[in-house]
């Protein structure tokens, strides 16, 4: 009779254990999909970075044709452009070198705190870097090296600041939305 019970319970207890285990299966599979969801909005903010690029490096050199700037403020530019994308490049070959369905929650965490901080080290650090200098020269270039007779530099200067702030607030949103999702990766790793 004792037997019988020992072997019920055991039984029992393989069941309880191939259920806990299917539910560990089920857990980790989702959240390795939602990771894989969230890694979206870093692609995403990749691309945007890459679409400006491509537009930039079209557009600054055919207002150089129309001399409505100089030939060594469009080189800067460029090269500034294309300095921005390289480290883009560089910060998110990590990301994208990851598989969110195999690789271990350990690297995972690695990479998304690496890429979280190499974000906001270039938001806090090397964009007022490039920023400042290039907002200067730009406002040299355009209101006062070609500002018409008769016309107020300070009054030139108004549309380059309101381009500045735009550009400036869709590049803060890219940067929280790719921010965040990493962070979120991070949240779901821990919990």
């Amino acid at each position: 009779m004792e037997e019988m019970n020992f072997e019920e319970m055991r039984n029992q207890f393989a069941i309880l254990k191939d259920q806990l285990n299917n539910q560990e299966i089920v857990s980790d599979h989702l959240l390795r999909n939602a990771m894989k969801k969230r890694n979206r909005d870093i692609s995403s903010t990749k691309r945007m970075v890459y679409g400006c690029a491509v537009f930039c490096l079209f557009f600054y050199p055919l207002n150089c044709l129309t001399q409505a700037w100089s030939t060594a403020f469009t080189i800067f530019t460029c090269l500034m452009i294309l300095f921005c994308a390289a480290a883009t490049w560089y910060i998110h070959k990590p990301v994208e070198e990851l598989d969110f369905m195999r690789d271990d929650f350990a690297t995972v965490a690695s990479v998304m705190a690496k890429f979280k901080k190499q974000y906001d080290n270039w938001l806090h650090y090397v964009t007022p870097i490039l920023i400042i200098p290039f907002l200067i020269w730009a406002c040299y270039e355009f209101a006062w090296k070609n500002a018409p007779e008769g016309v107020n530099p300070w009054l030139l200067t108004i549309p380059i600041f309101v381009g500045a702030a735009i550009g400036g607030l869709i590049g803060y949103h890219y940067h929280r939305k790719a921010v965040n999702a990493a962070q979120d990766i991070l949240d779901e790793i821990n919990n």
